[in-house]
């Protein structure tokens, strides 16, 4: 179960990835910021883009709850799953969730 902080970010990010808030910060993956960040996996939850895949799985890693609670939620738009990955457990727990992720994206990938 989430935390309340955990649930209260989940709230504030959620509001900001799905409701269409705009930010002076220009979207980019490449950007370290969280700003930055949270605009290009807001943009790739809206278009459903399955190329921004890589992107998304690589943001679940992130250092930031909020970014990592967008890029779980894009990925379960996108692809209708979590791979059981939770933004706000423990790091060992999340890193088990990533490499799911990545093993998910190899085969998609393998296959024509």
């Amino acid at each position: 179960m989430p935390s309340p902080l955990g649930m209260s970010l989940a709230v504030a990010c959620a509001t900001l990835l799905f409701a269409g808030c705009s930010t002076s910060v220009e979207p980019s993956y490449q950007d370290p910021t969280p700003e930055a960040r949270l605009g290009a996996i807001k943009e790739s939850a809206r278009t459903g883009s399955e190329a921004d895949l890589p992107h998304l799985i690589e943001n679940l890693s992130s250092d930031d709850e909020a970014v990592r609670f967008a890029a779980i939620g894009a990925l379960r738009r996108i692809t209708g799953q979590t791979n059981g990955y939770r933004f706000d457990a423990p790091s060992s727990e999340r890193s088990e969730g990533i490499a799911r992720w990545k093993a998910w994206l190899a085969t998609k990938t393998a296959t024509p």
